[in-house]
């Protein structure tokens, strides 16, 4: 079963080749919470922290306190506006004894600063994990001899057409135009600048609006990307996620598919996302669904652990919970994620991780197999958005209807891709 999964000496390097290749990627503006990168829980800006606007008095008062035993220099508030100023955000100076973030604010509460009111701003990631786990999808994408998808395209003889936003590292234009994938004619969204070598993270956000389109035929897809041209390794930081998220709003969609998230300090709730939440996403018929994680834990990863957001975790082919899911708190449903098969940009890709790192696959079908709690996701915003589609009712009771169905049969659209969420795997 998934809680019986242990990481072994592949894992672990594998592991160390992600945080090296994401530090890289970034900058260095890395951070983890471990001294070795395979046992790592969470990542973060080694300089910022995020603080809700209610508690940013107390927060500068406090840390006014601690300056002149631990900081060298001043705090600087940053002067980007974040939901309306309802997320603030905060650059530390120099630490003395190289202190990190999370050592700050262990100082700060144990000064009085209320547990949870200020974070480090944590980094998002396709699919990723934490706790000696991963920040990638389940395994890096496989070349595939079929021609068609799998899920297959669900037949749909009625409906209205549904918006629905991927948040992801972008979308593969000519997949829109290619005869080998008519099931994503119409679909739109920012480039993600391919070239001939692919990049890691390539085809990740065409390949899950190719799921959407597949199981709801009748939803009008945009991918907002957040990792264009190989930006950030197929990470954001939280407070520039919540940037995108309130973007992607102004598509007016009722679902939005989210195969990111995060492990955060102390498993708190992610400050960003918690507050776009509150100002945004409440306020409107707008269901969000987001990726559980691929490290076999039952810990919070976020969204997906939020009651507010339906998590999704990965299913085998034959119903069995997937070995590298997560469970628990942050999978409402767990839907098919291994071996999908759908579009994905020509080209050759050189694998990054152990124990496949090095090879190189070549991609010339415009299809791509691939597993991961990534593309189990896309198959329960697609059931949403087809509930939405057929009947006319709200998100929010879509999203209901679906995890009600759940519980006790399979679309029989689509074959046996749902379960009901239960507080571990079974065997």
């Amino acid at each position: 079963m998934a809680g019986d999964w242990k990481i072994g000496s592949d894992e672990r390097r594998r592991a160390t080749d992600q945080l090296r290749s994401f530090r890289a990627a970034n900058d260095g503006q890395v951070a983890w919470d471990t001294e070795a990168p395979a046992d790592f829980t969470y990542v973060f800006h080694p300089d910022r922290v995020l603080v809700r606007a209610a508690d940013a008095e107390a927060f500068e008062g406090l840390v006014a306190q601690l300056s002149e035993r631990v900081l060298v220099g001043d705090v600087r508030r940053d002067d980007v506006s974040l939901l309306d100023g309802e997320l603030v955000r905060y650059v530390l100076p120099e630490r003395q004894e190289a202190q990190s973030v999370p050592d700050v604010l262990d100082l700060l509460e144990a000064s009085g600063l209320r547990r949870g009111a200020a974070s480090p701003d944590h980094w998002v990631h396709v699919s990723p994990g934490g706790g000696g786990g991963s920040l990638c999808p389940a395994i890096e994408p496989q070349e595939t001899g079929l021609t068609e998808p799998w899920p297959p395209v669900a037949p749909q003889e009625k409906g209205h057409e549904v918006s629905v936003v991927v948040v992801d590292t972008g979308w593969h234009p000519p997949a829109a135009t290619d005869p080998r994938t008519p099931w994503l004619k119409g679909v739109d969204g920012d480039d993600e600048l391919n070239g001939p070598d692919l990049r890691p993270y390539a085809g990740h956000g065409t390949f899950i609006a190719g799921v959407v389109r597949c199981v709801a035929p009748l939803t009008k897809v945009f991918v907002e990307g957040f990792a264009i041209g190989g930006v950030g390794g197929g990470g954001i930081l939280e407070s520039d996620l919540v940037v995108q998220l309130e973007e992607a709003l102004a598509h007016d969609p009722q679902v939005i598919n989210l195969s990111a998230g995060c492990r955060t300090r102390l498993d708190l709730p992610s400050i960003a996302l918690e507050t776009f939440h509150r100002t945004r996403l409440s306020k409107r018929d707008c269901v969000l669904v987001a990726a559980a994680g691929n490290d076999s834990w039952a810990a919070p990863f976020w969204p997906a652990a939020f009651d507010w957001c339906v998590g999704v975790g990965s299913l085998d082919r034959d119903g069995r919970v997937s070995a590298f899911s997560n469970f628990g708190v942050s999978a409402d449903v767990y839907a098919l994620g291994r071996n999908l098969v759908n579009a994905f940009p020509d080209g050759t890709f050189e694998c990054n991780e152990t124990p496949d790192k090095g090879d190189v696959r070549v991609f010339g079908t415009g299809l791509a197999r691939w597993s991961g709690t990534s593309f189990a996701a896309p198959v329960v915003a697609g059931l949403i958005a087809r509930e939405i589609s057929e009947t006319g009712c709200s998100a929010a009771d879509a999203r209901d209807v679906v995890l009600a169905r759940a519980a006790y049969d399979s679309d029989p659209t689509i074959g046996p891709l749902m379960e009901l969420r239960q507080p571990y795997p079974r065997p």
